[in-house]
């Protein structure tokens, strides 16, 4: 710079100095707003003071100069001022309309945020959305200053703040006053203008704004404005922010509803046009929020505005970002609650509106933000289209006919068949190193007990049980008495009989009788490994006949008919093994003559023909019938393909709008295979092949030249098997049809099943299309697992995670005889590439375990029991179809040094649910370690007393993972 210009500035002269101006512009504050606190406590009815103050203050907030109203509103922002209070108070109280609008305009500049010079906006989406299209041409990012930043998180404080004072109800109050006066003045729009624009800033973020605007009768009065301002550019923004809060609260929703709120809507949307905005968005947001009401879709309806939200998602290619993706899902969520009413499925299901929207699936880009839009559009099509019931009778081919037993007829519980098998229930039991308690010393453990009352007629009924003795049926019972059958079978273990619970000492014969049990109590009084120890030797069991605790509990867990003398006799539970070197025993008449079979296939395929189903079974499984395992070696997880998900999702909806496009070929039918068709609905159905042994020839059919089939062949007629109708819609897709839970119609989601006649290299869908939770782990990388025979043969067999395009969505199968007409069955679909021609190859969803698996454990167990071992298989009761449910007993053998009676007792259970078959998997590791030849395995028999349900559910689990009813 030359030092000739006469315009430079000297070094030595100082720059202007701000300082002193700022510091005199804060202390002008501090004394302005100390008038303002001195006006409130000495002249708060002086008009006049008031709205000097006020003015000065809203001029300040106005004013051009930024430091002037930073300074002002860092004061007004500050709690410890007081200054919002004080504003409020004056606002509440002031009749003044000039001081009231200066009120609201101070606290409209407080409150809400603000954009750009002299703009201000609540919340600023429409700023925003502006800002993303012009980062995305520039390329440029818009940092936000920090001072702005600061300021906005300020004003949430304040608003905060001003909600915890009551703040809300103070400005709700001051509209429905201002709103009742109004006259065409100019003054009182712009009060209500700044009060609408206060309360949009208040509404997100006060959580019972909406209950408030309710109490204080504001909601009719928010919809007269909206109805008189829709056309406002000024007001219309905040207006739809305060109706969407107003929206979510189902109580003022009924009210605006009522008032007639969705014409208004209509004629706000056909105001807006098709312009993507914020006001457009918060438009369609509130409507969906709307049409949760089931009378709001109603109205929707008549007021066509169903057509004009279709209007609006026709153009979605012509909107950008994500305001797109917002704007068509608040309008397909519209729709799905619109199919939720016959009239609004109705009304979408026209042509026009399907093409529509199945132009969308047309033509909806390949991006993984619009999957979500697909299958909401899917959904929609599917929801709309006529109602699709699954193509099989209502009535399943599993059934049981439980009428007798529930009106208290004669007909009992399961029970042995004959008294043979009764004879070989218990006539087996073992107790090792415990010698056979004969009468007599049951008669000299009487005199050792004073307060046991023992008579000859009780000894008597020892050996020959009366009439009076014997245990009715719980459900008689219940019937007789007038009681429900749930109380009945529900009985709070607190509530107990303490006599009624030493009846269960029939499942601790490894004790030994009732009398030895009671001794060896007595003689070791700090054991604690007898569960009988607090019952036998409680004071209030001196009244009652011991003897008369040997009945059976009448419960429903102990259904073996005592009335036909059928069943273990009271006294066989007394009889113990004379040899102690014997260490196992099953008592399970399943296990009978089941010793001559020596191989696992010969044993199994010999239990699984006394298994009692209620489907006819016609073979035993392969797998199964070689152990079950897999090949123990981590698989991946399937990665979901996008693309592969789509093409299925578009396809179900194609198959739902053109149905006569596809095949549509029955290939497996179980209803017909049973003759349910003819059959007696009320007849019990129990079927057992004992007479005739099942067996498998998938070897043989393997080896055999067979033709390239067209089709696939099925099977389910075997244990654990549940397919009901396989259709082939395509050369090579099918729609699968599982078997619903016994007595009903619903819960499906096990499958189990044989497939043949497949092409190697030729990929085949399966779609398993009523399937019933919402979400499945097939969503989430789980596979189905296979089986196949070839592979076996070659050396390879075992269970193997497969499949492909593996995914989970709804389909157009609606629910039939339910109340909820409108609801869908939802498809499992996977692709199975084959590894051989010809094959017999097995599918399903998780590796399966089998009641008659089970059984045939137990019996090898029982065979290889390591040495110094106890072993006891009992059944704990009987099923519905009268299959045993086996209880059994792990420990090690009574000695002296390590008495049975310490030792602590341990329960376990497995298979509640029947499609837990993992459960069972764990179980039978467990049973194989505690049964083995380790160090830890022995310590384990010799501490404890291991008592194992390893399956409650049979029934469930035999008839393919089906919970009888």
């Amino acid at each position: 710079m030359s030092t000739n210009d006469p315009t430079a500035r000297s070094p030595e002269t100082p720059k202007p100095k701000r300082k002193s101006f700022r510091m005199a512009d804060e202390a002008a504050a501090d004394c302005l707003f100390e008038r303002l606190r001195l006006h409130q406590q000495r002249a708060p009815d002086s008009a006049e003071v008031a709205r000097a103050i006020t003015a000065k203050i809203n001029a300040r907030l106005t004013s051009p100069d930024k430091h002037v109203r930073q300074s002002t509103l860092d004061k007004l922002w500050n709690k410890q001022s007081g200054a919002i209070q004080m504003l409020l108070a004056i606002l509440e109280t002031c009749r003044d309309t000039a001081t009231c609008t200066y009120i609201t305009s101070i606290l409209r500049e407080v409150l809400c945020l603000k954009q750009g010079k002299g703009k201000k906006c609540s919340v600023s989406l429409e700023s925003s959305g502006n800002k993303k299209k012009e980062n995305k041409k520039t390329g440029k990012e818009n940092k936000v200053p920090a001072v702005k930043k600061a300021n906005n998180l300020a004003r949430q404080q304040c608003s905060q703040h001003f909600i915890s004072i009551n703040g809300t109800q103070v400005v709700i109050r001051t509209m429905i006053a201002t709103h009742a006066k109004r006259d065409g003045n100019v003054t009182t729009e712009i009060i209500l203008q700044d009060l609408v624009w206060i309360l949009a800033s208040l509404a997100p973020r006060d959580t019972k704004f909406a209950v408030k605007l309710r109490m204080l009768g504001c909601v009719r009065t928010m919809h007269l404005i909206l109805k008189g301002h829709f056309t406002d550019n000024k007001l219309i923004f905040p207006l739809l922010v305060i109706m969407k809060q107003l929206a979510k609260n189902a109580v003022t929703t009924s009210i605006l509803i009522r008032d007639g709120v969705i014409t208004t809507y209509e004629r706000v949307l056909v105001s807006l046009g098709f312009i993507p905005t914020a006001r457009l968005r918060l438009c369609l947001d509130a409507i969906d929020y709307f049409s949760k009401n089931k009378v709001c879709c109603m109205q929707i309806v008549k007021t066509g505005l169903c057509s004009v939200l279709l209007r609006v998602f026709d153009r979605w290619d012509r909107y950008e970002g994500r305001m797109r993706l917002k704007i068509c899902a608040h309008i397909l969520q519209t729709l799905q609650h619109l199919c939720n009413i016959k009239a609004g499925r109705r009304a979408l299901c026209t042509k026009k509106h399907v093409q529509t929207l199945h132009r969308f699936c047309s033509q909806c880009p390949d991006e993984p933000e619009f999957d979500g839009l697909l299958a909401r559009v899917c959904s929609v099509i599917t929801l709309c289209l006529k109602h699709q019931a699954l193509p099989v009778p209502t009535n399943s081919p599993a059934t049981f006919n439980l009428n007798p037993i529930l009106k208290g007829t004669n007909t009992s519980w399961p029970c042995h068949e004959d008294e043979e098998d009764a004879a070989n229930s218990d006539c087996k039991t073992v107790n090792s190193d415990l010698d056979d308690d004969g009468p007599e010393t049951d008669l000299e453990g009487i005199d050792e007990f004073p307060d046991m009352d023992f008579d000859d007629n009780d000894i008597k009924n020892q050996s020959e049980p009366e009439e009076s003795d014997k245990p009715p049926n719980i459900l008689q019972c219940a019937t007789k008495s007038g009681d429900s059958l749930q109380s009945s079978l529900w009985i709070n273990p607190n509530e107990r009989d303490l006599e009624d619970l030493k009846k269960y000492f029939v499942y601790y014969k490894e004790f030994g009788s009732l009398n030895k049990q009671v001794r060896l109590v007595k003689s070791r009084s700090n054991s604690r490994g007898s569960i009988l120890e607090e019952f036998l030797c409680a004071p209030s069991c001196g009244n009652r006949s011991a003897v008369s605790s040997l009945n059976i509990p009448n419960n429903v867990f102990c259904s073996t008919d005592y009335d036909n003398g059928v069943g273990p006799s009271l006294s066989q539970y007394h009889k113990i093994h004379e040899s102690p070197s014997t260490t196992s025993c099953s008592s399970l008449k399943i296990h009978k003559d089941i010793s001559k079979y020596s191989t696992f296939e010969n044993v199994y395929c010999t239990i699984s023909s006394r298994v009692r189903s209620v489907i006819p079974f016609v073979k035993v499984a392969f797998p199964d019938m070689m152990g079950g395992q897999g090949l123990n070696q981590p698989e991946p997880l399937n990665k979901m393909e996008r693309s592969a998900c789509r093409t299925k999702l578009l396809s179900c909806v194609d198959r739902a709008i053109n149905p006569e496009s596809y095949m549509n070929e029955t290939v497996y039918d179980l209803d017909q295979l049973c003759g349910t068709a003819t059959s007696d609905p009320n007849a019990q159905k129990s079927f057992s092949s004992e007479c005739l042994i099942l067996g498998n020839t998938d070897e043989q059919e393997i080896t055999k030249v067979n033709a390239c089939s067209l089709k696939l062949g099925f099977e389910s007629r075997f244990e654990s098997g549940n397919l009901r109708k396989a259709i082939q819609v395509g050369p090579r897709e099918y729609e699968l049809i599982l078997m619903p839970d016994v007595n009903s119609t619903k819960r499906h989601q096990w499958f189990y099943f044989e497939v043949r006649n497949m092409q190697q290299g030729r990929p085949y869908v399966f779609n398993i299309v009523n399937c019933e939770k919402s979400d499945s782990q097939f969503n989430f990388g789980m596979k189905p697992v296979m089986y196949s025979v070839k592979e076996a043969i070659i050396g390879r067999p075992g269970w193997v995670r497969a499949g492909s395009d593996i995914c989970y969505y709804r389909n157009s199968y609606h629910y039939a005889n339910q109340k909820n007409h409108n609801k869908c069955y939802l498809t499992a679909t996977f692709n199975i590439d084959f590894p051989h021609t010809n094959d017999v190859v097995y599918i399903a969803y998780h590796f399966p375990f089998t009641y008659s698996m089970m059984m045939t454990r137990i019996w090898q167990w029982s065979m290889e029991m390591p040495p110094g071992s106890y072993l006891r298989a009992e059944p704990l009761c009987y099923s519905l179809n009268n299959n045993e449910v086996p209880l059994l007993t792990v420990t090690a053998e009574d000695t002296p040094s390590n008495p049975l009676v310490d030792r602590e007792i341990i329960f376990l259970t497995a298979r509640v649910h029947p499609g837990e078959s993992n459960a069972s998997w764990v179980m039978d590791g467990t049973l194989s370690c505690l049964l083995g030849h380790s160090i830890a395995a022995a310590a384990l028999r010799a501490k404890y007393v291991f008592k194992i349900v390893p399956m409650l559910n049979v029934e469930g689990v035999i008839n393919g993972w089906l919970v009888i009813l």
